[in-house]
């Protein structure tokens, strides 16, 4: 018997849950865990690997394990757990789950090597043919090589120089060997000086003649602990050859230590004292706190209308999980709504805290990773991916906002974070807590039919320091919608983007030195462009996609901004035309409105209002929400005009109206999902207003006044909402009632494009009616909405199935339709164009 490690080779396989088996040797026996990241070989190369599971038993035929890449890069169970959960769920390689659980720039990569031997650096080149003559000199000229650099010098196939390789072997001129390709990123470390003497007084007479290394010395018993050497050098002036001198007379000892790259280093949070809590605060707080306490899992719905007090409901509970010794996890679905979140977290819970998202650095994201795995951190704030970071001692995981498509990946692997965080609870007796104030329609019909705990906050409060000095809660109104019909607007004249309503709002908010916010879900200045006289529109050649317009400061001469065409599909860019370039019309008109022209059409009509945008194209940078966040909370910005960014959970105190651009730029999408999107982005967008005083107000410009998602936005009613929602979604069997895979094909060829999708659905049928499934059935065929992006024209297949479908059901049917090359394969999709 022997001890034998399953192990889930970071390179392709084929199968999706696919590990390989190593015989462990002894003298790894008491390091390895399951979890550690691991060499090994695997067909005639050395790669990592993660352990996956260990046992006992005979291990006849199998190869050794090498070695641990390093010891601390170990995955915790849970994680592990979850990653095979994930990888059954959503039909995608365990390999390719693990490497989110992993920190980022571990992976390494062994490279064949080649080396003259002895007999090769002696050997008569002229004796050779050309090919292996000219690979023998390199070597011996340069040494050993990757085979890579080799194909780079000499030039010619890999099928010739591996030949020639083998020839050179066999003649014992040239040996294989590894080499190991440096980790991309590394712990940070710096060299620390120390006190090595008690009585320093006395020692400073010995440095009389000396003053520099005197004052060194002199500082660091000030300072109590180890110092930088480079913080010693800057107070003291003293040279490279001065630390050397007192470390050589042993009045100092130089070490080195590990520095974290910390995000939150320059972050100083506002003082925090945390308000009393509300009635429904503390029924919430009170029946979530038993579950957390007992360890034995619980799924909590938090429905609180914007404003209602969740953060705080949050924050109280993972105090409570810290008091328990436990970790805790919040999820954030954008980077913009994370650095708010960092901001109240930081200043409840100071270094206890790590952040993990994309806009950091890779070298601040595998420092957090450690600070976690090695249980420093307690709390852990992130996007969607921190749902794997390594929490050892996890005990709560609150997911802000639940109801964000962004929870959901676009790549492989296609999982649901909000789903997966669901499934801990059962996997590892986690409290999991969905917060939102426009809760998915899922989630609400689980909390209905009691597969998840619903408590709600009815009431929006505001908080205030009173005359004691301490913060004292008080309700507030949700702030009054008023929904413009914009066609009512056109009729009586009113060609502006504006409504009458909308710029009057505008005045009085910025005369009484309030903020507004502005909400359009398009970037750029224009929604196209169009000739009047011949239809033409300006179309990407790549996606077909018509081409937005955005304003190009940086193009034009003298500062003038340059109109330039965009595609927000693949980025290609042109000018404008001015002319037709198909009539030659002068016509050609850019028509729509996007978050540039909205801008721009504030300062036009209020010169001195300071406008700031906040969009994808605006917001670029790591820091670049929080220093809007920060211009906002200054009042430093007086308009801020937005896309959803500004729409997910932000907190803006000032903000006193909010306007609407238009409300319908998503409302007819061919989505089952675009009437509750639609109801979401205003609901939550309305919240922004009046968080903190009355006499706020929210205006909605619409072309679709009657539709039942804007009234139930304009009441602020989620009831009405939902009722008229369930009741679409029952009828037609989408989820809730149903489940969705959803298959999507490209190809540069429209006519191959359409043969796979229709070859696709006609073998996805035959095995429907082979098996006579009730409730399977297929919609499609068809062109997707986005028909070609990046040259590349797209088909999709929906297949529909019970919402009680096994995931060994779905599996099979998608086992039998054998390897799908090329295919995206999306189960339980969020969207559908």
């Amino acid at each position: 018997m022997a001890l034998v490690a399953e192990v889930v080779v970071r390179a392709p396989a084929r199968r999706h849950d696919g590990t390989f088996s190593y015989r462990v040797p002894v003298h790894l026996h008491d390091l390895i865990t399951v979890g550690h990241l691991v060499w090994v070989p695997f067909r005639q190369q050395q790669v990592q690997g993660v352990i996956a599971g260990l046992q006992q038993r005979p291990a006849k035929g199998l190869r050794d394990l090498i070695d641990l890449v390093d010891p601390e890069l170990s995955i915790p169970p849970l994680a592990i757990t979850l990653a095979h959960w994930v990888a059954q769920t959503y039909y995608t390689s365990l390999a390719t789950v693990l490497d989110l659980c992993l920190p980022p720039g571990t992976a390494q990569q062994a490279v064949t090597t080649w080396r003259a031997t002895p007999d090769g650096l002696r050997y008569e080149l002229g004796g050779l043919p050309e090919r292996e003559r000219a690979i023998l000199f390199y070597l011996r000229r340069y040494g050993e090589q990757s085979e890579l650099d080799l194909r780079a010098a000499l030039r010619g196939s890999d099928a010739d120089l591996r030949a020639a390789y083998r020839a050179l072997a066999e003649r014992g001129l040239i040996t294989r060997g590894t080499r190991i390709d440096p980790p991309r990123v590394r712990p940070r470390r710096e060299q620390v000086a120390q006190l090595a003497v008690l009585d320093w007084e006395n020692a400073l007479g010995e440095l009389r003649r000396a003053p520099r290394q005197a004052a060194a010395l002199r500082w660091l018993a000030e300072q109590g602990a180890a110092q930088s050497l480079a913080a010693l050098r800057q107070a003291t002036g003293l040279d490279v050859a001065g630390v050397r001198a007192l470390e050589r007379r042993g009045f100092i000892t130089l070490s080195e230590r590990e520095i974290y790259r910390d995000p939150l280093a320059s972050l100083t949070p506002p003082p925090d004292t945390p308000p009393p809590l509300t009635a429904a605060q503390r029924e919430a707080y009170e029946t979530i706190v038993p579950a957390l306490e007992a360890g034995a899992g619980g799924r909590f719905l938090l429905h609180g209308i914007t404003g209602s007090g969740k953060t705080e409901i949050y924050l109280r509970l993972i105090a409570r999980a810290l008091r328990l010794g436990r970790q805790a996890l919040v999820l954030a679905p954008e980077i913009a709504l994370t650095a708010q979140l960092v901001r109240r977290f930081a200043a409840r819970f100071g270094s206890q805290l790590a952040v993990l998202h994309s806009g950091l650095s890779d070298g601040e994201r595998y420092d957090a990773w450690r600070r976690l795995r090695r249980g420093e951190a307690r709390l852990a704030i992130g996007a969607r991916s921190a749902l794997f970071a390594p929490l050892p001692d996890l005990g709560l995981v609150i997911v802000d906002e639940e109801h964000e498509p962004s929870y959901k990946s676009d790549s492989v692997p296609r999982y649901h974070a909000r789903d997966a965080a669901l499934q801990l609870a059962e996997l590892g007796g986690i409290t999991v807590v969905l917060g939102s104030a426009t809760p998915s329609v899922e989630s609400f019909y689980a909390a209905r039919t009691g597969r998840l705990h619903l408590l709600q906050l009815p009431e929006r409060i505001g908080g205030q320091i009173g005359v004691d000095g301490l913060v004292h809660t008080r309700p507030l109104p949700l702030p009054p919608v008023r929904i413009v019909d914009m066609r009512r607007e056109l009729q009586q004249g009113n060609n502006s983007i504006f409504s009458t309503a909308l710029q009057q709002a505008l005045a009085q908010t910025l005369e009484r030195g309030q903020q507004a916010l502005l909400f359009l879900n398009r970037r750029g200045a224009a929604s196209f462009v169009f000739c009047r006289d011949c239809g033409y529109v300006a179309r990407c050649d790549r996606c077909a996609a018509p081409l937005t317009v955005h304003y190009d400061q940086e193009a034009g001469e003298a500062g003038a901004p340059v109109n330039i065409l965009m595609c927000h599909s693949c980025g290609q860019r042109a000018v404008a035309p001015v002319v037709c370039p198909q009539c030659l019309s002068r016509k050609i008109r850019a028509l729509g409105a996007g978050t540039q022209r909205v801008a721009e059409a504030v300062r036009e009509l209020f010169p001195q209002a300071r406008v700031a945008r906040w969009d994808r194209d605006s917001a670029t940078g790591k820091d670049a929400h929080g220093k809007l966040l920060e211009a906002m909370l200054a009042r430093q910005i007086d308009v801020v005009v937005g896309t959803q960014m500004i729409a997910k959970g932000l907190d803006l105190p000032l903000v006193a109206l909010v306007g609407v651009i238009l409300a319908d730029t998503g409302l007819h999408l061919p989505d089952f999902r675009s009437g509750e999107r639609t109801f979401q982005l205003l609901t939550q967008v309305a919240g922004r207003a009046g968080r903190r005083s009355e006499g706020a107000q929210v205006i909605i410009q619409t072309y679709q006044p009657d539709h039942y998602a804007l009234q139930a936005a304009r009441e602020h009613d989620y009831q009405a909402f939902y009722r008229e929602e369930i009741a679409f979604r029952r009828a037609l069997a989408y989820p809730p009632f149903g489940r969705l895979i959803r298959f999507v094909i490209s190809s540069s060829s429209e006519t191959t494009c359409r043969k796979q999708a229709e070859r696709l659905a006609a073998d996805l049928q035959r095995y429907i009616n082979e098996r006579d499934l009730a409730g399977w059935r297929l919609i499609g065929p068809a062109p997707a909405f986005f028909r070609r992006q990046r040259d590349r024209w797209r088909w999709h297949v929906l297949l529909r199935v019970p919402a009680d479908s096994a995931t060994q059901a779905i599996h099979a049917a998608l086992d039998a339709l054998g390897p799908l090359p090329g295919w995206i394969i999306d189960i339980d999709p969020v969207q559908v164009l």
